[in-house]
Parts: structure tokens; C-alpha cells; sequence
């Protein structure tokens, strides 16, 4: 079966901030996908990584819980952040093989589901 991934420049912001935990006891790395950026898990952090900021609802940038924005912004935010996380895996086997092949751009790439090798489709 053949595998799609699509990243617009959106993708591309949240996956340069992806961190890396480690767990020492067990000498590996690891996504934490509750918290999966170089962040501080406010949505007006992802909105500031996406140059979004600037459509927050005015007088709410200083609420505990951090700027409000409109339902359509929020919403794509969280489209985008939830993209991410639901295709790490995929992205970062994505990232890695094309590292020798100039790093990833927007468009659309393809594998062959248990092969993993990913070429630029679009």
C-alpha cells in the first residue's frame, strides 16, 4: 500500500521545533506528544512558531492561560499541531532520509507502506 505525507510551510515551522527527551535508565530518545515542541505548550507559542500571534483576541494576552484567538485560527493551529503528532513517526523517518538529499520542503511524499523509503511525489 502506498503512503502519503503532505507538509505545507505550517508543517515544516512545527517539525524544526520538534524536541527530543531522554530517558536516561534506558539510554534511548524519545517524542513526548503531549509536549512534543520547544515550547511551553501555550497555544499562542504554536501561534508565535506559525507567525499567527498577531490574530489574538485583543486583552487576552495576559490571562493565565495565555492569548485567546478567534475559532478559525485556533482551529488551524490545532489542525496542524495534531498533524504532526499523528504522523511522527512517518515524519521522522521522512527527515532523516532525505537529510542526504537537501532536508524536506513543502509537497507531498509517497512510500511504500512497509518499505519506509520516501520519495518527493509533488
Amino acid at each position: 500500500m502506498i503512503k502519503r505525507l503532505t507538509l505545507n510551510k505550517d508543517h515544516l515551522k512545527l517539525i524544526a521545533l520538534i524536541k527530543f527527551e531522554e530517558e536516561e535508565k534506558k539510554d534511548w530518545l524519545y517524542i513526548d506528544k503531549f509536549d512534543p515542541y520547544m515550547l511551553s505548550g501555550r497555544l499562542e507559542d504554536i501561534a508565535m512558531a506559525l507567525g499567527l500571534y498577531d490574530q489574538k483576541i485583543d486583552g487576552t494576552e495576559f490571562d493565565a492561560e495565555g492569548a485567546a484567538f478567534p475559532d478559525d485560527v485556533e482551529k488551524y493551529m490545532l489542525d496542524v499541531h495534531h498533524y504532526v503528532v499523528d504522523h511522527l513517526h512517518d515524519i521522522e523517518t521522512l527527515v532523516h532520509q532525505m537529510a542526504v538529499k537537501g532536508g524536506i520542503t513543502e509537497g507531498t511524499y509517497k512510500c511504500i507502506d512497509n518499505e519506509m523509503i520516501w520519495e518527493k511525489e509533488s
